[in-house]
């Protein structure tokens, strides 16, 4: 049976050396050989997503990429974009102005082939770019100079700090936007019902499958929408306590192949 496997980047399909071991390289091309869609579901940027899905062979299989948590939506063979969700232009500047006047943390936004910030003080900025395979630009006024409609905004401030400024953008914003802390030190917004687990409802719908036939692993808090909304959630050994509660399975940590061990365990031996 023709599987839609979604897989995480950061504690899932890398280790903790952040590489893609050659075992689970391997089991997520014979998963495509078999004929099965993988899909690589981010909170990244294409661009931090793409040397990825290069090395899992996406451009020979049609593999996808679902970037900003589920707001585009790429066939990184043909580099068509099947789904995209970008935020209202007038709250995605509202947000802006609202953190310059009311909050701590800084934040960034990702642009085609570059990050745009409004302070090079923004916390854990090089560790964005390194993860963006990019580089920063600072504009100063960027709560009132953007000029397009972004599909993430992603805030960042130091883990002890960073959730007071965090229920602010809630308490305002919540009626209108997607929230999630997806690291200690992250905070991203998007529009209203986006989500890992969203996209994957939308890629079945397009390719004509079942949620039941929708495999999903995550680790942390922004793959539980994915976890739960997939036919089968699995959570990795070194997931979060509160999302190995919602697996349906958990399997081996990432540094112990877990894509690959459940895969063999479960869908290569699939009659």
């Amino acid at each position: 049976m023709k599987k839609i496997i979604a897989v995480d980047i950061d504690g899932t399909l890398l280790n903790s050396k952040r590489q893609i071991t050659e075992k689970t390289k391997n089991a997520l091309i014979k998963a495509q050989e078999l004929g099965h869609i993988v899909v690589i579901a981010s909170g990244r940027d294409p661009l931090g997503v793409y040397p990825f899905a290069d090395i899992l062979e996406f451009e020979k299989y049609g593999g996808l990429i679902s970037n900003f948590n589920g707001g585009r939506i790429t066939n990184y063979k043909t580099k068509d974009v099947i789904i995209n969700h970008p935020m209202d232009f007038d709250l995605a500047k509202e947000i802006l102005q609202f953190s310059e006047k009311n909050l701590f943390m800084h934040y960034i936004i990702y642009t085609e082939d570059k990050i745009i910030t409004s302070s090079s003080k923004t916390y854990k900025l090089e560790e964005i770019c390194q993860k963006a395979f990019t580089h920063y630009e600072v504009i100063d006024d960027l709560a009132y100079s953007l000029d397009f409609a972004p599909n993430k905004i992603l805030f960042s401030q130091d883990p002890n700090l960073i959730d007071d400024d965090a229920k602010k953008l809630m308490d305002k914003f919540s009626d209108k936007t997607t929230q999630v802390k997806s690291t200690p030190y992250f905070y991203e917004i998007m529009p209203k019902g986006i989500g890992k687990g969203e996209s994957l409802v939308e890629i079945a719908k397009y390719f004509d499958m079942d949620m039941k036939d929708v495999i999903a692993f995550g680790d942390e808090e922004n793959d539980q929408t994915m976890i739960e909304m997939a036919g089968i959630g699995v959570v990795m050994e070194n997931g979060a306590n509160f999302m190995k509660e919602k697996a349906d399975f958990i399997t081996k940590s990432n540094d112990d192949d877990g894509i690959a061990y459940y895969l063999e365990k479960f869908v290569f031996n699939e009659k």
